[in-house]
């Protein structure tokens, strides 16, 4: 009961102040909107790690998991489910969506068919997600991969991958980025 008490007094803090707070690199943040947002998101969510930046504006349910030194851009919306592993960086205006709408039955209305079922996100660790990039339900980001900015993810993205486009595709690997000419490390 009482951590049900705390998660609703939070809530009312960042629905009703926190989520005005100037942005975090705003001088008239003088440090403290990213660190109100993060205290505040600790109490609401299933899972938050450490040094969080949730940005001004962002919308996320308590149903969300995010790692260590992971941020949400301005006004990014996130939906049921969401998995966000370590040193993620998800840009401005994002939205991330877990269900869509039944629309099985051409003989009803879509909007009296309901929702489907919640098809969870995940986005594992060290991935950039550009600014108003949409993600689409049941969709996995493979680490360290980068997606470009507008893309629209309807699929899976492996591992060490840059994708852009609508719908999203791996446009190179990042791995084939490395030199193979430097001594190998001991």
């Amino acid at each position: 009961m009482i951590k049900r008490i705390i998660r609703l007094t939070a809530t009312i803090l960042y629905v009703g102040l926190a989520r005005y707070l100037p942005v975090s690199y705003s001088p008239l943040s003088l440090g403290l909107s990213k660190r109100i947002r993060a205290f505040l998101c600790r109490f609401m969510v299933k899972k938050c790690g450490n040094n969080v930046n949730i940005e001004r504006g962002a919308k996320f349910t308590y149903d969300m998991e995010i790692g260590d030194n992971s941020g949400l851009g301005v006004n990014t919306l996130l939906g049921d489910g969401i998995i966000i592993g370590d040193n993620v960086m998800v840009g401005m205006d994002t939205v991330i969506l877990t269900r869509n709408h039944k629309h099985d039955d051409i003989t009803r209305p879509i909007r009296e068919q309901g929702s489907e079922e919640t098809s969870p996100v995940v986005i594992e660790d060290d991935v950039w997600i550009g600014v108003r990039v949409i993600i689409l339900p049941g969709v996995r980001i493979g680490r360290s991969s980068i997606i470009g900015a507008g893309a629209v993810v309807t699929k899976d993205i492996p591992p060490f991958s840059l994708a852009g486009g609508n719908p999203a595709k791996v446009i190179k690997k990042r791995d084939s980025c490395l030199s193979y000419d430097l001594p190998p490390t001991n």
